[in-house]
């Protein structure tokens, strides 16, 4: 999806509170602290909203990109090796993060900090916000 049609799907449940786009420079600036280039369907709902909050459960559903790398670098810095394959962008309000891996690849992934693993959850971003919406992503 490009940033309008992003732009569309985010804002099409009322329930959640979109935020201002975020830039081409903070992208670069994200992905450069970030040491890797995120998926171009990332990029582009981030060019859509830098972050999307959950209104009813009063949290970030996709975190903006500054806790993204704030994250990323605690991970780096605490959790296991296996966590850090994988680039965190937001979370299910449980705690457990939707993931990237480093790779640059497009699926979606669930991190379990419990089991230490990654469960694939979609195929790219937008098969995965469609899945959130729905509630039709399987059980983690």
């Amino acid at each position: 999806m490009n940033p309008a049609e992003w732009a569309a799907a985010l804002s099409a449940d009322d329930a959640l509170r979109l935020q201002q786009g975020a830039s081409a420079h903070d992208l670069d600036e994200c992905e450069s602290k970030l040491g890797l280039r995120l998926p171009s369907a990332l990029r582009n709902l981030y060019l859509a909203s830098d972050g999307v909050w959950d209104e009813p459960g009063q949290w970030f559903v996709i975190w903006p990109l500054t806790e993204v790398v704030e994250r990323d670098r605690v991970a780096s810095e605490v959790e296991s090796r296996h966590r850090c394959d994988w680039v965190a962008f937001g979370d299910d309000g449980t705690g457990n993060p939707f993931c990237v891996d480093r790779q640059g690849n497009d699926a979606v992934y669930d991190w379990s900090p419990i089991d230490q693993a990654a469960t694939r959850l979609a195929a790219d971003p937008a098969a995965f916000w469609k899945a959130w919406v729905a509630g039709s992503l399987p059980p983690h």
